[in-house]
This record gives C-alpha cells, structure tokens and sequence, in this order.
C-alpha cells in the first residue's frame, strides 16, 4: 500500500512527505530466533526461541533493500513491525492479529465456567512496592486467574477486537493460541565441516499455522524517502539457520491498516498498549543511557499503573559485508501486548490526552529526530516500542 504522509516535526525544520508501505514476509519454513543468551550444547541451554524480533525483520527488509540499490546505503526511515497477518483470498485482504493484551487475563476456572476472560482494573489497596512510586494503583479483579503455561501467555485476537477493546474495554470472543507452533529439532553441533564428539543439541523453531483457508504472514509498515523504491519480491534471510522467507509489497487495494485510536479520551485517561516489544531507556548518572521497564511519559501525564508479563531478553548484532557481525549487544525489552495506563493534568487533560494520541498512536515511541539518545532512536525506528492508544476506566 503507497500514500503520502507528513513526518513529524525535525527540529526546526519539516521533513518532506514519506511513502508509507506495507510488506509481507512468508517464511518457506519454520523460523528461529534466539533470545541472546548462552546456548549450551546437549542440554539446551538457557537460550529461547522467540517471535521475530522487530530488529530481525528491520535486519531482512534492510538487506532487501541494500541488495536493491545500485549504491549508497539506503533504507527505510522506519519500520514498525512485525505483526502478524492473515491472508484472505475470499475477500483479498489482510486481518491482523495482536497479543492479547495483558491485562486481560483467563477468569478462575469453576465446574461451571470454560474459557472465560476478565479484565484487570487498577484499585487503590494500602500495600506499598520499591518501584518509588507510592501513587500507583494495582490492577485486580475478584476473579483473575494466571497465564500458567505457553499457550496462556502467547494468545492473539485479531484486529476488530483490538478496537474495540481501545475504544470500549471490552474483551473479544476470537483470544487463539494457536497461531505459532513450536517445533523442537535435534541436531550435531559442528566446527566448520566437522562434527564435534558428542555435541548432540535440541532446539526450537516457530511455524506460523498452516491451513488451506488460512495464510498467515509477518507484515511491517515501513516508511521510505520519496526518492526510495521497494525492493523487487524475492526470498529474504529471515532469524537464523539460514532460513528464507519470500518479501512481497502488500497492495493498497488489499485494505491493511493499524485500529484507529478513539475520538475521546474523559479525564485525561490514555491506555497505552505495546503492539511490538519495548526497550525504553532512561538516562544514567554516568552520561549513558540504561533501559528500564517504564517508558519517557509525555508532558503533564503520570504512570497510574502498568500491566507488564515480565522481560525479555533480546539480541542484536550489525553485519558486515565480508559476512562477519560487530557491535553485539543484548538488551532488556517489555515484551509486546504490556499496557500502561496514564493519566493527563492541567487545564484541559483531555484536551492534551487526545493532542498526544493523535501524534503517537501507531509510531514507535522515542523515534522522533530530537530524541538525544542515539541508540534509543534507532532501535524505535528499527520498530522497538510500538504503541496504539485506548481509553480506560
């Protein structure tokens, strides 16, 4: 899909019009992508397979691209992805899906009661926490269970039950788990051509589902200078092992979009949802930047509560075009689907609740040209911290 929009302010100057586009990968086989740590051959080791990154998509769709051009270094200003896509041939279009958001949690189950979800509400209870900030509210419900094993913590609903639940706060009937499976493989640790004695390893691959009436895909929306053309389809590496996906452009007509956010936001009252893992970063006392788990709040706005699973770990390195990788790092990220709910003061907060939701809804937080911390910018337009923006109650 190509349009023009208006990038946001660069300082004292406007930047020219952007071509958003949409593309879509689909992997040729199951994929794999490690979370960054130690992997200890024959006992599995701590080492986790996870969904895409958005660096490992940002990674494929930037050699894409790099192998497109006849020179220089080009590349998209942003991508902002992945999210998870269904084909559908019968009205040729996409439905996203998102993870379920985490304060949407499976209700206590009794003889009576299967496969029922309630929502957590934030209530003031006299218990005290060392986050330093004693105004902060828990989020509750009377009958609140736990996303105890894999398939609880990894569910999605697709894109009509994310606006609603923005809009309104109200929890879809379509929460699925099913959409990756986990494949676990053997294989003979090697060094170079030889195989090393009794390096046996098990390890996990992701397959997205696979049925006749449904293709699913990982999307991006990436934007590109005006002067910037897509790359051409073909296959891309996408996670490690080599594995490939095919790149394509998805079309305007093929109707794919991100929920819009609500017209009014009472009291102030912002629901920030994380569509893509966050890695929010904070200055430290030594000049550096260190990450942490609450992110830069806009002007006039305070953090009531958070719904956050827990971190992740994830990795990253630059590659090099004799084939090797530089500067590796491994990092703390929230992972997506976590919500913050923030409160706006001052004259008008609803006034400045919806001012700021309009501009950051659907962008990734900390991407703006003035944002002075480097590495912070780029791993937002890399498409780290992408949020969409709600009401709540």
């Amino acid at each position: 899909m190509v349009s023009r929009v208006p990038r946001p302010p660069k300082g004292p100057d406007t930047a020219d019009a952007a071509t958003r586009v949409w593309f879509a990968l689909r992997p040729r086989d199951a994929v794999q992508v490690r979370d960054g740590r130690t992997f200890i051959a024959g006992a599995g080791g701590g080492a986790r397979t996870r969904r895409p990154w958005p660096s490992t998509v940002a990674g494929a769709l930037g050699a894409a691209f790099k192998a497109a051009a006849s020179g220089g270094k080009p590349e998209p200003r942003t991508v902002r992805g992945p999210f998870l896509g269904r084909w559908d041939s019968g009205e040729r279009r996409w439905h996203l899906a998102f993870p379920v958001p985490a304060d949407v949690v499976p209700a206590k189950r009794t003889p009576r009661s299967h496969d029922r979800w309630t929502r957590l509400r934030p209530r003031s209870v006299p218990a005290r926490t060392d986050l330093g900030r004693d105004e902060s509210l828990w989020l509750h419900a009377n009958d609140a269970g736990k996303r105890d094993d894999r398939n609880e913590r990894d569910l999605w609903w697709g894109d009509d039950s994310m606006r609603d639940y923005l809009h309104h706060g109200t929890i879809g009937s379509d929460i699925r788990a099913d959409l990756l499976t986990v494949e676990r493989r053997t294989g003979i640790a090697r060094q170079g051509r030889t195989v090393k004695h009794a390096h046996l390893y098990t390890s996990d691959f992701l397959r997205l589902r696979e049925e006749p009436d449904e293709g699913w895909e990982f999307l991006a929306l990436c934007e590109l200078d005006p002067d910037l053309a897509p790359p051409p389809p073909g296959p891309v590496r996408l996670g490690g092992e080599g594995r490939l996906a095919d790149l394509r452009v998805c079309e305007e007509h093929e109707g794919i979009a991100l929920p819009k956010p609500p017209g009014r936001f009472p009291e102030g009252k912002v629901l920030v949802y994380l569509a893509t893992p966050a890695i929010w970063r904070r200055p430290a006392r030594d000049g550096g930047w260190n990450d942490t788990w609450s992110p830069p709040l806009p002007e006039n706005a305070r953090l009531v509560t958070a719904a956050i699973p827990g971190p992740e770990h994830v990795a990253g390195v630059t590659p090099e075009s004799d084939g090797t990788f530089t500067n590796a790092w491994l990092r703390w990220a929230v992972p997506a689907g976590s919500v913050y709910l923030l409160r706006f003061t001052g004259p008008d907060p609803e006034g400045a609740a919806q001012d700021w939701a309009a501009r950051a809804h659907g962008r990734a937080w900390g991407e703006e040209a003035d944002n002075p911390d480097r590495d912070g910018r780029r791993l937002a337009t890399a498409g780290f911290g992408l949020i969409l923006t709600g009401t709540w109650t």
